[in-house]
This record gives structure tokens, C-alpha cells and sequence, in this order.
């Protein structure tokens, strides 16, 4: 089992690229690099945060780090984390620099890793559970990781990881320190984890991979990180499916008093990560299935689809300008069900064709994620 979570958006397509040169522990993949840390620490950077700025405060944290042994059979090498979290939100990770990308350019990240951990669920705790209480959190952010003080002479973080079990802007909450299976009983094993990110490289290309823990666990935390992979590609490149395209809208638009039921679609699941949003886009009448109980979640969003979902948002308001469409040599191409809608979206910008709409086009996360951050804009 592994825990997914958006933005984990499906990729239709990658670019490769060759960065990292000289880190015997990466290895360089078609769209990215992988790192076993059997050689050594790739080069990540251990960080913790949250805690007080206290002469000793270290030792009395037990605040370690290290590429070590990890205590699983034929495991090797990975980076190992550990601290007491005595201030009640210890951030315990590590960081990686990502250079080589193209400058101030919004990036689709595909991020997956392994942890081990030797805590078993629903267990009782300090503050919180050991296992479930400790959030596991991965992103990818615009600058480099980095300590300041706050107001109460605590470190801080320069990026927004959000509170333990909420998430950040950089950070999103990818699962918790508690063993997916228990095969060993108080023994290491691995949890699979894997997340998809947006993020935008600043302008020299870099952009800073961060995984770690952000605890609500009054005690002990450690663990190992091992098997980290990173790809990326240029959002314009990059397609997304029906169900996290619904769930890039509910993040956007949902009102946080407005009550969603279940999905009544036979092919989502109630645990996946867009079954809210998808359930809410159903209830409202935004997007509906194929006629026949299913909602193809995994099948990819297509340009009019995007529109007629957005236009439908806005409460399918009359089109007086549908002779917009006129100036595109494809617009026969545009199903009848969406010709309103598309020509809402280029009335009011929320769609820019270059040259062409290509309707029946799988929409890139760029061009949904633009159409989205209009909204509130349009007439």
C-alpha cells in the first residue's frame, strides 16, 4: 500500500535531465535522478526546526543525523533522523538542491521514497500518537531551506511546510510514521511513499527537494529515508487526469462550511485522494460521468472538459459573444455540449489559444492551473 496524495497528477509526458553531475549516490533516470545512498549521502543536508534557541538545546532534543546502516536486511545505506520532541512540533528532515532546470520555470515534480520505521499503529502517546501523530511531509520549494528566529526566540522555517497534520505551501502531508504492514513486529520496516508537486525553480534553476516529519509526538522519533527518486517536467508539457483535475478546482473554489457527501460514481474509490472534490464537482453538477456510472478519474482532462467544468462553476451563465469561436480554424472540432463554454473561456481569458483550441487535447496542468487562478476575474 502506498500513500498518494495531490498533487498527484497524472503525467503524460517528461523531459530528461542531467543534473547532480559527480554524486556517486545519484543515479540519473530518463526524467530525473534516484538515490540509493549506498556510497554516500547524495549530497542531502539534514535540517530541524521548531524547537528553542537554548544553549545544550541539541543534546537535550537528542538531535542526530547521519548516513547510516539501515536495520532492515539487504537494505544498505540510508539517512537517518532522530530527536525527543519536547517542543510539541519538532521538524526533523533533510534537504536536496535541484539545479540545472530552467530559471523562474513552473515545474511538475514526481517525488517517491522509502521510509522505515519501527512503529506500529494505534498506539498511545505523549501528546499523540508515536505513529500516527508524526507527520511525514515532502515537497519541493523555491529556496533553500533555512533556520530563523521567531518572535519567541524559536527556529523557524523559511518555508511554509504548514503544522503537523496541515499542510504547506511547499510541504503537503504525504502520510505518517506509522508501518503500513506489520510483518516484523517491533522491527524496521519500509513505508512506500509517493507525492506530486508543483513548484516554480528560482532564477538561477534551482529548486530544493525537502522530505522530514513534523511531529505532534511528545517523544522519540527515528527513522531512515532511503531509495529517494525526483523527476520533473514543465507543467506545459505535463497532462492531468479527470480526478486531480476536479481536485486543483475544489482546492481553489470549495467553501470550507459547504458539506460534500460520497462519490456515487462506481470507479472512485471513497479513499482516493480527489474523491471529496470529485464527489462535490458531482453534487454541484460541474462534471458529470460518461452516461453510464463511471467517471474515468484516471482518464485524462481534455481541453472542453476544463472549460465546461469552470463554466459550469460559474453558473453556466448566456453566451453572447459565441462568434469568438469563429477565429479558430478547429472550432468545429468543439462539441456541441462545450461550445458555450469554450467560448465563455475565451471571452473572459480564462482559455488563450495559440493559434488553435485543440478541444479534444488533453489541457496541461499550466493551462488548467491558469484558468483556475482566473476565476474571480471573469464577468
Amino acid at each position: 500500500m502506498r500513500f498518494k496524495r495531490f498533487c498527484s497528477l497524472g503525467v503524460a509526458a517528461a523531459i530528461g535531465m542531467s543534473i547532480l553531475a559527480g554524486t556517486a549516490a545519484a543515479k540519473e533516470t530518463t526524467a530525473g535522478l534516484t538515490f540509493d545512498f549506498n556510497q554516500n549521502d547524495g549530497g542531502f543536508t539534514p535540517i530541524f526546526s521548531d524547537y528553542p534557541n537554548e544553549q545544550g538545546v541539541e543534546e537535550f532534543y537528542e538531535l542526530r543525523s547521519g548516513h547510516e546502516e539501515v536495520p532492515i536486511a539487504e537494505a544498505g545505506k540510508g539517512l537517518f533522523l532522530s530527536g525527543n520532541n519536547h517542543s510539541d512540533d519538532l521538524f526533523m528532515g533533510y534537504y536536496k538542491d535541484l539545479s540545472g532546470l530552467v530559471p523562474e520555470t513552473e515545474y511538475h515534480f514526481t517525488v517517491r521514497f522509502q521510509l522505515a520505521t519501527n512503529v506500529e499503529n494505534d498506539m498511545i502517546g505523549i501528546g499523540g500518537a508515536p505513529g500516527e501523530s508524526v507527520f511525514v511531509k515532502c515537497g519541493v520549494a523555491s529556496k533553500e531551506p533555512e533556520n530563523s528566529l521567531d518572535s519567541l526566540n524559536h527556529f523557524c522555517l523559511n518555508i511554509d511546510k504548514g503544522s503537523q497534520s496541515t499542510s504547506g505551501s511547499d510541504m503537503i502531508v504525504v502520510g505518517n510514521l506509522a508501518k503500513e504492514e506489520i510483518n516484523r513486529p517491533g522491527e524496521y520496516e519500509f513505508n512506500e511513499i509517493e507525492t506530486k508537486v508543483i513548484a516554480r525553480t528560482d532564477e538561477a534553476g534551482t529548486a530544493y527537494l525537502v522530505i522530514g516529519t513534523d511531529s505532534g509526538f511528545e517523544g522519540v522519533t527515528s527513522y531512515y529515508l532511503d531509495d529517494i527518486s525526483v523527476s520533473w517536467a514543465d507543467t506545459a508539457t505535463v497532462s492531468i487526469t479527470r480526478g486531480d483535475a476536479v481536485k486543483m478546482l475544489f482546492d481553489h473554489a470549495h467553501r470550507w462550511d459547504e458539506a460534500v457527501g460520497p462519490p456515487t460514481f462506481t470507479d472512485v474509490a471513497w479513499d482516493a485522494p480527489y474523491a471529496e472534490a470529485v464527489a462535490w464537482a458531482e453534487q454541484n453538477g460541474y462534471l458529470g460521468d460518461y452516461g453510464n456510472g463511471f467517471f474515468g478519474p484516471e482518464d485524462m482532462m481534455s481541453v472542453e472538459q476544463a472549460m465546461v467544468m469552470i463554466y459550469r462553476l460559474f453558473g453556466s451563465p448566456k453566451v453572447t459573444d459565441a462568434g469568438v469561436l469563429d477565429s479558430y480554424k478547429d472550432a468545429s472540432q468543439i462539441s456541441p455540449w462545450a461550445r458555450d463554454a469554450v467560448a465563455f473561456s475565451i471571452t473572459n481569458k480564462l482559455l488563450v489559444p495559440d493559434g488553435k483550441i485543440l478541444p479534444q487535447s488533453p489541457i496541461s496542468v499550466k493551462a488548467l492551473r491558469y484558468a483556475i487562478g482566473q476565476i474571480g476575474m471573469a464577468d
